[in-house]
């Protein structure tokens, strides 16, 4: 596992960085000054079903599970699977201002780097190249979630290779149960598409 990202001076320039966005050093400092680092153990819930936070993670380091839990454990119904280098936050209590439904989970030790949204929404309103990082980054995760959408309309096979293709880090490091279920296939299923493609 790699860590991205050591102090938030970092993680604002890897953010800047990753969202193509040119920040001035003041617009740096000043994004830096509102990001603090948080720590999570293997199997640790960042956020639980009924608690509400508007944080906005930048991940440092780790893998991290949104899920909706169903029943048992092999029920729950994964929304997104995030690793270092992405954004996380938690939609529904932003938009609606409501507990969130979805538990938030780490799939291996994690190092986020959070601010209040509405700190970053005070400091994008005075800051030009601010709003467009964060226009970038809000921009960016509406477009994830309608590729994910089209790609659930694909067969399980060409499902499964789209998301090799965008996401082969999740693939390797993610229990299998939980990319079947992000991809909305039984296992049994995903576990056979794996074994044809691995045999051609």
């Amino acid at each position: 596992m790699i860590t991205i990202a050591n102090t938030p001076k970092d993680a604002a320039r890897e953010l800047a960085r990753r969202y193509n966005v040119r920040l001035s050093s003041e617009s740096l400092n000043s994004l830096a000054m509102l990001l603090h680092s948080d720590r999570y153990r293997h199997r640790t819930f960042v956020l639980k079903a009924g608690e509400q936070s508007n944080i906005l993670y930048f991940v440092a380091k780790g893998l991290i599970r949104q899920y909706k839990e169903i029943g048992k454990d092999n029920d729950d119904v994964i929304q997104d699977i995030v690793h270092e280098g992405n954004i996380l936050f938690f939609q529904q209590c932003l938009l609606s201002d409501t507990p969130s439904s979805l538990n938030v989970q780490t799939l291996e030790p994690t190092i986020l780097y959070g601010a209040e949204y509405s700190d970053l929404k005070a400091l994008a309103d005075t800051t030009p190249d601010i709003n467009q990082l964060l226009y970038t980054i809000l921009e960016a995760t509406i477009k994830k979630q309608n590729k994910h959408l089209d790609m659930l309309d694909m067969h399980p096979r060409e499902r499964y290779l789209a998301f090799m293709e965008d996401e082969s880090e999740i693939v390797r490091r993610t229990p299998l149960k939980y990319v079947a279920s992000y991809l909305r296939m039984a296992p049994e299923t995903l576990s056979r598409v794996r074994n044809a493609i691995n045999r051609q």
